[in-house]
C-alpha cells in the first residue's frame, strides 16, 4: 500500500529555539488531513541547520504524535561518523525508519557513496534505512547500479528528489523484484512516479497542503484515473504557486502558519538564520 508523507518544516520561536509544540500541532494536523506521517529534519525541515539534539527532540515529539511508523528521521550529516551517531540516536528515540543524504558538500564517487551507506547499514543493525538523493543540494550522484548494490546489502528504500522522472524510472528498474520503497519528492512528478512503480511520496507542498497529496492517494487507491489526474495537476499548480512566492521553505511556513491559525495555533514562520 502506498504511503504519503509530508516533508515537514521546523518552526523556530522568537528566541531562535525549535518550537516543539508548534511542530507537534502541525504534525497532528497533517495526520488529520489524511497523510501517513512525516519526514523529519529533511531539506524542507532545515535539517542541516539543526543541532543533533534538536533533531532528536523533533523525532521524539514526532513519535509521540504519529507513532514510530509515521516517522522517517533524516539524519544525514557531512561525515559518515556523525551520520551514524545520529542514526543510532534517532532509532533510540523511537523512529522505526531513518534516512540519510547521499554524501554531500565534498565530491564523492561511487566507492565513497557505497562506503558511506555500508557503514550506515552496519550502524542501523537491520533497522530500516533509506537513502536520500537530492543532487542539486548534495552535488554527488547516486547511480542506479549503486542503489541496486545497496538494496542487496539491506538498504530499505530511497527518497528520490532528483526531479527527473527518467531517473526515477531507472531507480525503480534497478531494484525491481526487491522489497524496496521508493518515495518521490517532487510534487509535479508524484502521479507519474506512482504510475511508474513508486511506493509513495514525501513532498514539501504536502506540509502546507496535505489535502492535495491525500486526495491523490485516494484516487490512485480507487483506480479513478480522472480524479488522479486532477489531484496531480493540483499538486503541480500549488508547487508553481509556491515557487512564485520565493524560496520554498519560508513560502511553505507562511502557508502552514495561515492554516494552523484557524486551529488556534501560533506557528512561527521564520527560517533559521542565515536564511531567515
Amino acid at each position: 500500500m502506498m504511503k504519503m508523507l509530508a516533508a515537514i518544516s521546523t518552526p523556530f520561536g522568537a528566541d531562535g529555539e525549535v518550537d516543539l509544540d508548534a511542530f507537534g500541532a502541525h504534525l497532528a494536523w497533517l495526520l488529520e488531513q489524511g497523510l501517513d506521517g512525516a519526514f523529519v529534519a529533511g531539506t524542507t525541515g532545515e535539517g542541516v541547520l539543526l543541532e543533533a539534539d534538536e533533531v532528536i527532540a523533533l523525532v521524539e515529539r514526532a513519535v509521540r504524535v504519529a507513532g514510530g511508523e509515521g516517522v522517517i528521521a533524516q539524519v544525514g550529516r557531512a561525515s559518515t561518523r556523525a551520520t551514524a551517531g545520529l542514526l543510532e540516536r534517532a532509532y533510540a528515540a523511537g523512529a522505526t525508519q531513518a534516512a540519510a543524504y547521499v554524501p554531500w558538500f565534498y565530491r564523492a564517487g561511487d566507492d565513497q557513496v557505497r562506503g558511506h551507506f555500508h557503514a550506515l547499514l552496519e550502524a542501523a543493525a537491520g533497522r530500516p534505512l533509506l537513502a536520500y538523493t537530492i543532487p542539486k543540494r548534495h552535488v554527488n550522484v547516486l547511480a542506479p547500479v549503486v542503489l541496486d548494490e545497496l538494496a542487496a546489502a539491506g538498504l530499505a528504500g530511497l527518497k528520490d528528489s532528483t526531479a527527473d522522472i527518467d531517473c526515477h524510472r531507472a531507480f525503480v528498474a534497478a531494484v525491481a523484484g526487491r522489497p524496496f520503497r521508493i518515495y518521490n519528492g517532487t510534487d509535479g512528478l508524484v502521479l507519474d512516479a506512482m504510475r511508474s512503480g513508486g511506493f509513495g511520496a514525501i513532498t514539501a507542498v504536502a506540509a502546507a497542503r496535505p489535502d492535495l497529496l491525500a486526495a491523490l492517494a485516494r484516487a490512485l487507491d480507487a483506480g479513478d484515473a480522472a480524479a488522479a489526474e486532477e489531484a496531480g495537476a493540483a499538486l503541480s499548480a500549488e508547487k508553481d504557486a509556491l515557487a512564485r512566492e520565493g524560496p520554498t521553505i519560508p513560502a511553505v511556513k507562511a502557508r502552514v502558519r495561515a492554516a494552523l491559525s484557524a486551529h488556534g495555533v501560533d506557528y512561527p514562520a521564520a527560517a533559521r538564520p542565515p536564511f531567515a
